[in-house]
């Protein structure tokens, strides 16, 4: 802007059109280099406006990856620390009634007044739902005397000094014992009777129902695997082999096979798949001769979780658990005959 100042202002000196000035260059000429002047000052402004203007998309994308990079690392702090109890507050306790002075309005900025006193400590939770057994704690022998005369003191009553959670761990022999009758009339039939022995999941097995319902909750529910069990089992007096358990899990598996098939029909019913694979390690495969490598398909639909073991990662496994034709590539049609809609949400 300068230069087109000295410029406009040495045309201000010349004698008029065509008419040269003092330093020997027209009006038109001045004029000339004054607009070449704004059109390179106007390029340059152009060029650093492009600049900014990718500066900016720069820095955009750089804060996207900056806040992508920071939801990653917290996902991975989480995953190797955990949550911390102490950036969690504890829930409130009490009925969270208004206190005094409290119009029970959102946004209000008041405080609602909370139980306190003996059990409404900040995260206690309530254990009423749980058996109740009341222990009795006296003097050796029952009862107190006078250290001075000896006379003893009169029962008073009882005091309630808190409750606390007790955790027994019982492993038992169960004897059955099935009564037998026999017949005093002259009736044709039977001369004798038994009572029914207890109903048993597995024929002539060694542990009882509740038994296997319980191993089958700790072995898949609560993911603990069979060393684990038996070490368990062990420390409670009760020394039960490997082999056992993962016999009677491969007995109860068989129990289960309806069930289960019941639930790969409902999820393979589902219009939305989310689908993944990945590698297992078995160790009887089919013909028996050490370990093999398998795959652990996941087929998740809406309300079912379907686990398949193939040693195949091939689509077939996919198509055949959805119900689509491995010739044709679609969908077979539903129970009914209908059309079926189907999504497969997967890193293919």
């Amino acid at each position: 802007m300068a230069a087109v100042a000295g410029v406009l202002a040495g045309a201000g000196g010349a004698g008029g059109a065509g008419v040269p000035s003092a330093g020997g260059a027209s009006a038109e000429e001045l004029l000339a280099r004054a607009l070449e002047v704004i059109d390179q000052q106007s390029a340059r402004i152009d060029e650093l406006t492009r600049q900014n203007a990718e500066l900016r998309e720069l820095a955009d994308r750089q804060g996207d990856q900056l806040a992508e990079a920071n939801a990653t690392i917290a996902v991975l702090q989480r995953m190797l620390f955990g949550r911390s109890s102490e950036k969690s507050g504890p829930a409130p306790a009490g009925d969270g009634d208004p206190g005094p002075g409290d119009d029970g309005k959102p946004g209000s900025g008041k405080k609602k007044q909370v139980k306190r006193g003996p059990g409404a400590r900040g995260g206690r939770r309530d254990y009423s739902g749980l058996p109740r057994f009341e222990v009795f704690w006296d003097f050796p022998g029952g009862g107190y005397c006078c250290r001075e005369c000896g006379e003893p003191f009169t029962l008073l009553g009882d005091h309630w000094s808190g409750e606390q959670l007790d955790w027994q761990v019982i492993i038992r022999l169960v004897a059955n014992c099935q009564r037998r009758y026999k017949r005093e009339c002259r009736c044709p039939g039977p001369v004798t009777v038994m009572a029914p022995g207890p109903p048993k999941a597995v024929g002539k097995g060694l542990f009882t129902n509740g038994f296997i319902a319980m191993l089958l909750t700790e072995r898949f529910a609560a993911g603990r695997s069979v060393n684990s069990l038996v070490t368990g089992l062990a420390r409670q007096g009760a020394e039960i082999s490997p082999a056992t358990l993962a016999g009677t899990c491969a007995q109860a598996g068989r129990l289960l096979a309806p069930l289960s098939d019941a639930i790969a029909e409902r999820n393979r019913d589902s219009w939305l798949l989310h689908a993944d694979e990945t590698t297992w390690r078995v160790f009887a495969p089919g013909d028996g001769e050490g370990p093999a490598k398998f795959w652990l398909w996941v087929f998740i639909g809406a309300d079912t979780v379907c686990f398949v073991m193939d040693p195949s990662r091939s689509g077939k496994v996919l198509a055949r658990h959805a119900g689509i034709g491995e010739e044709t590539g679609q969908l077979l049609p539903d129970a009914d005959g209908g059309p079926r809609r189907l999504v497969i949400s997967s890193d293919f």
